[in-house]
């Protein structure tokens, strides 16, 4: 599913390249909670059509997070370094705050053991996040438009030649609010979105063009899990008759029947199980009346040490866990 989604953006990117002769590259943006990633449709003479750009690490997956630290804000890898030791300065699951209202917002975090410092706009009662001593304020907006522009920085760099066209998955449970305010942090990010497009029907698109229904139909079922939610998208293909230069020809389509999905299950809310678990099993270790819960150092530390954990598990049948001072010089083992 990871990779019909990463082509997504790429197939709407040519089909509209195609029809728009104007523009001479578009990239697409697969915006996650946690992650990003980029690809460029570029049909000049002598360039690879559709290449999947890396970032300064050479991976293809970028963290979606923004740091403000000594005077100078920080994306992807190098905020990403940040976390554990500036938890509080580190921002993320941006995307998803988006068009949220402050209340939401502010039960998110704390259910998150995120720190941010976080103030209600009155005049829009949603959320701006104080990022300095001086008192600053960003919305979610405009830190998604810095990780946008840090997208297309990726693009750029990874095609050298400039691109302000773009196509943006979306997850189907966005509803105009959030859209609106993707579309908004794009302009802030000087980018012009040609489209957005649902995940599903990406991935739906995908599957579509690499199969031949020219002499059947069928029901398939599109799932996927992601770091904050799960969708399930049920889509029926089949084909029609068409004349194209005086000849009849097959073309596949389709037809999105039902899609459900949980905006409250993914990846990150497992993983919180088990920092609840561990933050239990450490309080009872050291006993003493310490809660870990209330130091964000040491729950930032225990929430990566449990992704890493759980990441290892995907390979394996058991992985120990351990955190070397946790919280002052008390280990977890």
């Amino acid at each position: 599913m990871a990779r019909l989604l990463a082509k997504l953006a790429l197939i709407v990117s040519i089909l509209t390249f195609l029809f728009s002769p104007s523009h001479s590259a578009v990239f697409s943006v697969d915006l996650g909670s946690e992650s990003l990633k980029v690809a460029v449709v570029n049909l000049k003479p002598g360039q690879t059509p559709i290449s999947v750009a890396i970032n300064e690490m050479s991976k293809r997956k970028s963290p979606v997070l923004v740091s403000f630290h000594d005077g100078d804000r920080l994306l992807g890898e190098e905020a990403a370094g940040l976390v554990a030791r500036y938890p509080q300065k580190v921002y993320s699951q941006m995307r998803d705050l988006i068009g949220k209202p402050y209340v939401s917002v502010k039960n998110f975090l704390d259910s998150m053991y995120l720190p941010f410092e976080a103030k209600e706009d009155s005049s829009r009662g949603t959320v701006n996040f104080v990022v300095d001593k001086n008192g600053t304020e960003y919305s979610p907006e405009e830190l998604v438009a810095m990780v946008l522009t840090y997208a297309s920085n990726l693009a750029e760099f990874h095609s050298k030649i400039p691109i302000k066209d773009a196509v943006i998955a979306v997850p189907p449970y966005f509803g105009q609010a959030e859209r609106r305010g993707l579309l908004q942090a794009a302009e802030l990010a000087g980018i012009n979105v040609l489209s957005l497009i649902n995940e599903y029907s990406g991935a739906a698109l995908q599957y579509g063009i690499d199969k031949d229904f020219s002499n059947e139909s069928r029901h398939v079922v599109f799932y996927d899990m992601g770091s904050s939610s799960t969708y399930a998208a049920l889509v029926y293909f089949s084909s029609y008759k068409s004349k194209e230069y005086g000849k009849t020809v097959s073309v596949n389509q389709f037809q999105v029947k039902d899609v459900r999905w949980n905006p409250e299950l993914g990846g990150q809310h497992m993983e919180m199980r088990l920092v609840e678990y561990f933050a239990n099993e450490f309080n009872a270790q050291v006993g003493g009346g310490i809660d870990v819960r209330k130091f964000p150092k040491a729950m930032a530390k225990l929430k990566k040490q449990v992704k890493r954990t759980k990441e290892i598990l995907s390979a394996n049948t058991a992985a120990p866990i351990s955190v070397e001072s946790l919280h002052g010089d008390l280990d977890f083992r």
